[in-house]
């Protein structure tokens, strides 16, 4: 899943290329994404009743494989839209179904720290699909005056130096069918746990902390799960823009920090080398702390960073590579512990699952190719877009705290009548 949601960013100058647009106007692959993650995602609770886990899970792996190992081939925007789409599909299944099953066997208060360790997995794959990205499987050399003029290369050429190379394959070729051929056999992995019967055996062994609360009705927890949507919107929105458009940003920044376009990769890779760090710091700090606590300090980190990279990222480059990693490791257990603290109010192993797809899922389809249109027009203005989505998070996230105050006293007083 990692690798499917990482590859776009640093290759997005080679995809615009492919397909002969700009930045602006292959940002609307992110948008086709989101909407499959949300269509994937409010299919999980049906889909999950009426068929087995694992080779559910299995179909979605696949799907993603095949949509990867495509996607570098593809030289029509529309198409690679539709493409991109079928693989949110698959992503955003695998997403809500792996967090409700993990939340149906282990409970909302045991599941939490292997919730963010599924996290930081995510975010290990993030990690290596910029690192597979680098070098000769890149985008050609753009300089920022290349960029801007809209000057063309040809969708199969490689150019690494002012002179261009033509060859067979696509730039990042190699890159897309390494991330596939990995998808495939982790679909293949679930088909052999199907055989084994892994998920029965677990349930088994689980039966005292597995979920047993009925689900709310939907009128009692309406307004909680918008603000919910709300507050993955925001959390999504924020942190994809900033790994999708940070290779593109910074090989076409105005001051041109970089050389190469390798090491616009290595910053990619940085974001994510925070990001996992967080998420495995996670693992430990969601099991001896509620994740009220940890979201009071993730909100702090983020804001915080943003601010700075916003006041001297421009001009300093050692700032922008610092808080590259100090944004991505606060932000790491945003989603995780927005997880584990919505289950402490109401059962979301079922139905509900979709609700977080929902706000992500959305987020990215909105705020991404509005990204798009500022990185166009001004690339560190998307920084300033980024302290936005940080900010309203932090507030979304008080008003959540009242919304589940206000339901617990109403349940309270139902219990005392």
């Amino acid at each position: 899943q990692g690798l499917f949601i990482s590859i776009h960013g640093p290759t997005l100058l080679t995809l615009a290329n492919n397909v002969g647009s700009t930045v602006g106007q292959v940002s609307w692959v992110f948008t086709g994404r989101s909407v499959g993650v949300l269509a994937g995602g409010i299919a999980t609770g049906y889909v999950m009743r009426h068929t087995n886990n694992m080779l559910t899970f299995a179909t979605s792996s696949l799907l993603l494989g095949a949509v990867v190992i495509a996607t570098p081939w593809i030289s029509a925007l529309w198409l690679l839209v539709i493409v991109v789409m079928a693989g949110g599909v698959g992503f955003g299944f695998l997403d809500a179904g792996m967090q409700a099953l993990v939340l149906q066997v282990w409970g909302e208060k045991d599941s939490r720290p292997i919730i963010s360790g599924y996290h930081f997995a995510i975010a290990l794959g993030a990690f290596l699909a910029p690192i597979l990205a680098k070098r000769r499987w890149t985008v050609p050399n753009y300089t920022r005056f290349d960029y801007f003029t809209k000057q063309r290369f040809h969708p199969f050429t490689c150019a690494t130096t002012k002179a261009t190379i033509t060859s067979w394959y696509s730039p990042v070729v190699w890159a897309y069918l390494i991330c596939g051929a990995f998808m495939v056999l982790v679909g293949v992995i679930f088909v052999v746990l199907y055989f084994i019967r892994l998920e029965k055996r677990v349930r088994s062994t689980k039966s005292e902390v597995i979920e047993t609360r009925k689900e709310d009705k939907i009128q009692e927890v309406a307004l909680l799960f918008g603000l919910v949507c709300v507050y993955y919107f925001f959390c999504v929105a924020g942190e994809t823009a900033y790994n999708s458009y940070i290779y593109s940003k910074f090989i076409n920044f105005k001051l041109y920090i970089f050389t190469q376009t390798t090491e616009g990769t290595t910053i990619n890779a940085l974001f994510w080398a925070g990001f996992g760090s967080g998420r495995l710091a996670g693992v430990l700090i969601l099991k001896y702390f509620i994740p009220k606590h940890v979201l009071f300090v993730d909100f702090i980190g983020i804001v915080v960073s943003m601010i700075i990279v916003c006041i001297f990222g421009e001009g300093t480059a050692e700032v922008t590579w610092a808080i590259t990693f100090i944004y991505s490791f606060f932000q790491a257990t945003i989603y995780p512990a927005g997880v584990s603290w919505t289950s402490q109010y109401t059962n979301m192993s079922g139905n509900y699952i979709f609700i977080f797809s929902a706000g992500q899922a959305v987020g990215s389809m909105v705020l991404l190719p509005v990204g798009g249109v500022i990185f166009d027009s001004d690339p560190f203005s998307v920084m300033y877009l980024i302290l936005g989505c940080s900010c309203a998070n932090a507030v979304v996230f008080g008003l959540m705290l009242w919304e589940a105050s206000r339901l617990e006293r109403k349940r309270k007083s139902k219990l005392e009548t």
